[in-house]
């Protein structure tokens, strides 16, 4: 009798734990979700070229940049602040730019993580010393910006997602 006692003691508190584990992964949820929705990756590829359309990512160009050397600022109030990702020592790209070889042309491969709230900010890509081009990079909101919807270059549209919504993005930069 006891022991049948002692077993319905142990299968109401297993109960009770997993109705307790249920419910804290619900709650877990909904507090992932919240966090997260703040932090959205923005990724976009560059063709980099000079005036003869010789690409300037392809160290065998004459003029070529070094895109170990390259770096993407992103301008909030009015200060440029290079990107950079925490704990990126161990990526490949710490700054968020990479090459990338995509039908045998190299290309850098931008990315970053906007978390702010607003729904257009200014950037430039510092190719080199000489080298630097500004971006304006709108998203589809400003309380929760979730996703790139244009970006543009001196008020010339590079790319906007109600033009050519497929993605990968790929925007061309030509150099004077």
């Amino acid at each position: 009798m006891v022991a049948l006692h002692s077993f319905n003691i142990m299968k109401k508190n297993k109960l009770l734990f997993y109705l307790a584990l249920i419910l804290v992964s619900f709650t877990g949820c909904i507090d992932r979700r919240d966090c997260c929705d703040m932090v959205i990756s923005q990724e976009f590829y560059v063709n980099l070229q000079n005036s003869e359309a010789n690409n300037l990512l392809d160290p065998q160009t004459e003029g070529a940049v070094d895109i170990s050397k390259t770096r993407l600022f992103l301008i909030e109030n009015g200060e440029a602040k290079m990107y950079r990702v925490e704990g990126g020592e161990i990526l490949d790209n710490p700054f968020g730019i990479a090459p990338v070889e995509i039908n045998g042309i190299l290309r850098a491969q931008i990315q970053f993580l906007y978390n702010g709230n607003k729904k257009e900010i200014e950037g430039f890509i510092q190719w080199s010393q000489v080298l630097a081009d500004t971006l304006s990079f709108s998203f589809n909101s400003a309380e929760n910006p979730r996703h790139l919807t244009k970006i543009t270059q001196n008020g010339k549209t590079l790319w906007d997602k109600e033009i050519d919504p497929l993605y990968p993005v790929t925007i061309e930069l030509i150099q004077k």
